[in-house]
Order: structure tokens, then C-alpha cells, then sequence
């Protein structure tokens, strides 16, 4: 796992963790909006670094790799972390484990589900089967993905191109097995759970209504981490705490 940093050193440190089959860039536009008043850090999650032959285990060891990176630079606080899609569920891993104090948590298009064996199994014949079309056929896949999420066709396809079956089992098993651990009122209070209205994700949101002092955001119109990549301004200022 390698770990890429940018902004003021002398700000409020936060981090941000991107989704499955892409990588950091994911947020390049976001953090132009940030670097003036944070230090933002973020990791390329295993088995996404085109240049690195890393295995994805789990979403538990991605979490154990980026809290040992934190400690060891000696980051005791964050202001606030950043999850989308799989990086929520790593997001909501560490937050769950109370090991550093983090003010604020942002889970955006988390898949929160529990599914079982035969469902897992079929998630990831669909994964490969993306990253499989997506090698045979890299020009018809960049205007379809592009359309789901603008931008970063050509940044998942670099992914997808190199990524192993291996990888892609483990990450669909990590997707579709995250256990909502329990939160008392004060940790309920700091998590911001944010779903477009045209995802599939946003049909976990039942699940999480469980923790009452928690926000869930609909954002109306948006497919999967959409206002991310069409809103970056006004994501950033939501992330700053002027909205909401």
C-alpha cells in the first residue's frame, strides 16, 4: 500500500479513501478545494497500484495498513475521513476501532449489505466479468464508464486492465460482508452517511437507520459517488462543515 500526501502541512489532517477500481485520483479535483486549510492523505488501496503487485485481503488488513502508516507518522487526530464505496466500509472499519480520535467520518455510496455465501459468489463473477470486458474491449468501455462515472473511464480501465481474479474475489467478498458494528451516542453523532437517489447502494440506508443520532444525506439525481465528481466545490464545503 503506498500513501500519497498533499496540502498544508500545518493544517488539519484528514483522510480520504477512494472506491474499488480506482485509485486516489478519484479525488483530484476535490482536494484543490481542500489543500489551502488541510494535509490530506491518501492511500492506494492493494491491488489498485498499476506499479505495485499487492494483494487485497480484507477489509480488516487495508485498515490495519492505513492505522499503521497513521501511528507511525505519529498522527494522533484526524479531523475528518473521507470513504467512498469500499473506501467507506474501510473508512467505517477504522472509525469503529477507536484507535486515533477522529472528529468527523463522511461514508459516501458505502455497500453496506450482508450477503451470503451464493450472493458473494455471484458479486464476484460480475466484478470479473467487468474487469474481463473491460480488457477485451477498452475503447467501448470508456464511454460506458465514463457515463457512470464522469471522468474516470480511463483511470478504472488502467485499473481493471491490471487487477487479478484474486484481487477482484477478495474485493467483492470485502463489499458484501461488513458486520454495522455499535456505536454509542457521541461516536453516532460524528458519522454522515451520503447516498445518491439513482445507486443501488442507497437500498442498504434501511439497514442504517439504526443509528439514530447519525446523518443520511440523499442527494437527488446522483448515481454512484456522482455528487463527488460533478459537485467537487460544494462537496468541499460540506466536508468543511458550511453546509449541512
Amino acid at each position: 500500500m503506498k500513501f500519497k500526501t498533499t496540502g498544508n502541512p500545518n493544517g488539519h489532517k484528514i483522510l480520504l479513501i477512494h472506491a474499488m477500481f480506482v485509485t486516489p485520483g478519484i479525488f483530484m479535483t476535490l482536494t484543490e478545494y481542500l489543500k489551502v486549510d488541510y494535509f490530506i492523505i491518501m492511500p492506494t488501496l492493494d491491488g489498485h497500484d498499476v506499479d505495485e503487485n499487492s494483494i487485497f485481503l480484507s477489509v480488516e488488513d487495508e485498515a490495519d495498513k492505513i492505522l499503521a502508516y497513521l501511528k507511525d507518522s505519529n498522527i494522533k487526530e484526524l479531523d475528518f475521513i473521507l470513504g467512498t464505496s469500499l473506501g467507506a466500509i474501510i473508512a467505517f472499519e477504522i472509525y469503529k476501532r477507536n484507535e486515533i480520535l477522529i472528529n468527523k467520518v463522511y461514508l459516501e455510496g458505502g455497500p453496506f449489505f450482508k450477503f451470503g455465501p451464493l450472493l458473494k459468489k455471484i458479486a464476484a463473477k460480475k466484478f470479473c466479468n467487468i474487469c474481463s470486458n473491460i480488457r477485451q474491449n477498452p475503447e467501448n468501455a470508456i464511454e460506458k464508464l465514463d457515463n457512470i462515472f464522469p471522468g474516470l473511464g480511463n483511470q478504472m480501465i488502467e485499473v481493471c486492465r491490471h487487477i487479478t481474479e484474486e484481487n477482484v474475489k477478495n474485493l467483492a467478498y470485502a463489499c458484501y460482508s461488513f458486520t454495522l458494528p455499535k456505536l454509542d451516542i457521541t461516536a453516532q453523532k460524528s458519522v454522515v452517511f451520503l447516498y445518491g437517489t439513482k445507486e443501488p447502494a442507497r437500498l442498504c440506508i434501511f439497514r442504517l437507520k439504526k443509528y439514530k443520532y447519525s446523518r443520511i444525506i440523499k442527494k437527488n439525481g446522483f448515481k454512484h459517488c456522482g455528487y463527488l465528481l460533478s459537485c467537487p466545490k460544494e462537496y468541499a464545503e460540506m466536508l468543511k462543515g458550511k453546509q449541512y
